[in-house]
């Protein structure tokens, strides 16, 4: 093992694969900066290029280009609130509100920071482990992804706000909006209310970037206009502000290693969460996110700051779904299974170069194979180096007046919906969400709710549905397997704590 992982190493260190891991990088974070314009485009586009090059050459490429790709998306939404991609919705709940009180350019390397964590840890469990994690997640089955998207939307309705009824709300709002479409079994449409348009289902971008950025925008013409006059004294103090760090405030906005240290344990626990839940075909970085960010504000003390501009709550989402970028490839190479859509196309390039995904893929291709996780390693290296001094750059946008930016952010939301499905209809769409999201923030309804219900919804039918065509809809079999009844126990658990707490907050209160 240590000969190939050796050979495959020494395989990297050339000029055209340094070169174009480099461009990778590059080119996967400014298209994960722009809302709509995934990396996962990018690759698709670029994917045919591949077949003219070295297998280790190729295949690296597109990888650093997901990668760059992962934190690009966190970029705009921690400057903009407007997430890059699904995966950076997390990242925007306390990132965005971390940025606005001062610290654009300490947000941003905290999340690369915790980006590069998570993905080195990623990589490395993948290097090692990759046959063990990937027979642990062979015994999941139909019963054992139901429970855990059970888990997941537990921990979110608990967890994500003040109000339970609102958050169970938010979370049911996006699982009926995900039945939109054709039906996962029968495949006749539903709810689509006969356009043709939304026989197929919601789009996932339209949905995150109406609700997240389009009502941001909405939210802050809203006040401009409501008061013109307070909105006008406050933009200008803002930019004083902004305009004093240059001096005074400029040491402030800086990540220290103190910081760093100050969220070591979020950063350990998020990166394994992260890294199991991406062994997991099907489950994906938004997952990932949410339930890390959900742990984190559980186990933090500082919980009820969550959502306000809490570090951990940061490096918690930033962490984990980078961590999905690495080991999402566990199923893939050890089983053949591809775990998102960006596996799915580094399946496709490998198949190109006549290398079959699965089991014997390290035996038969050792070096390769190795070559390419060391293509990994420098592709998160080179996106540290790099993102990390251009963070300045990040940090001038601060200080642009919101009714200048507003515009920028809805033409870059248009052009992002529309590049993204080529298709007029998802603008619209993105508009109807965006308005759907101003409104939901008035009555306080949190729409992380929705978006994790919208993701995991399809995922839990699919299941649920396969469950009983399995067990002729006996219900008992989600407690007669253990890994089922487990996560179904510690929700059953986390329930109980919540209503606990509560309970003891309002005695204190009495006394009090």
């Amino acid at each position: 093992m240590f000969t190939q992982i050796a050979e495959g190493f020494s395989m990297m260190f050339t000029p055209m694969t340094i070169l174009l891991i480099l461009a990778g990088v590059l080119s996967g974070t400014f298209l994960g900066a722009i809302p709509g314009l995934t990396a996962t485009m990018g690759i698709a586009l670029i994917l045919p290029v591949t077949f003219y090059l070295d297998p280790i050459v190729g295949i690296s490429m597109l990888i650093a280009m997901y990668k760059g790709g992962m934190f690009g998306g966190s970029i705009s939404a921690i400057m903009f609130n407007a997430p890059g991609t699904p995966a950076a919705a997390a990242t925007a709940l306390d990132g965005y509100a971390l940025k606005q009180k001062g610290y654009p350019r300490k947000t941003i390397r905290l999340a690369l920071v915790s980006s590069t964590t998570g993905d080195l840890v990623g990589n490395l469990v993948l290097i090692f482990t990759a046959g063990l994690l990937a027979s642990a997640a062979l015994r999941f089955g139909p019963t054992e992804n139901a429970s855990l998207v059970i888990f997941a939307l537990v921990l979110i309705i608990m967890i994500t706000g003040n109000s339970i009824a609102k958050n169970l709300i938010s979370v049911l709002l996006g699982l009926l909006i995900a039945t939109v479409g054709a039906d996962p079994v029968t495949s006749i449409p539903r709810f689509d209310f006969g356009m043709v348009e939304l026989s197929g289902s919601v789009s996932i971008i339209a949905l995150v970037i109406g609700l997240l950025a389009v009502s941001e925008v909405f939210e802050t013409m809203s006040q401009h206009y409501r008061d013109k006059t307070k909105r006008l004294k406050s933009n200008i103090s803002e930019i004083e502000t902004n305009d004093k760090s240059k001096n005074v405030d400029k040491h402030k906005d800086n990540l220290t290693w103190k910081e760093v240290s100050e969220v070591r344990r979020t950063l350990g626990r998020s990166s394994i969460i992260g890294t199991l839940i991406g062994a997991l075909p099907g489950l994906g970085p938004v997952t990932a996110s949410f339930v890390s960010y959900a742990q984190a504000k559980s186990k933090s003390k500082k919980g009820d700051n969550f959502g306000k501009g809490e570090k951990e709550g940061l490096v918690a989402a930033e962490t984990a779904n980078s961590a999905v970028g690495s080991s999402n490839l566990i199923p893939l190479l050890s089983l053949g299974i591809p775990g998102d859509a960006t596996a799915a196309l580094i399946f496709g390039a490998l198949i190109i170069h006549g290398i079959i995904p699965g089991p014997q893929l390290i035996e038969t291709n050792g070096p390769i194979v190795y070559g390419i996780f060391a293509g990994m390693i420098m592709a998160s290296l080179f996106c540290l180096v790099i993102n990390w001094y251009t963070s300045n750059i990040f940090r001038k946008i601060a200080v642009i007046r919101p009714t200048v930016l507003m515009p920028v952010i809805l033409v870059l939301c248009i052009a992002g919906t529309y590049g993204y499905s080529q298709a007029s209809f998802d603008i619209i769409l993105m508009f109807i969400f965006g308005i759907l999201g101003f409104l939901l923030k008035k009555v306080e309804i949190p729409l992380v709710g929705v978006v994790i219900g919208f993701v995991l919804g399809p995922k839990l039918e699919e299941s649920i549905r396969q469950v009983f065509v399995l067990s002729g809809g006996d219900i008992s079999v989600f407690f007669t397997r253990p890994i089922s009844l487990a996560f179904l126990v510690i929700a059953l658990l986390v329930i109980l704590s919540h209503f606990r707490k509560t309970k003891k907050l309002k005695d204190e209160k009495r006394v009090a």
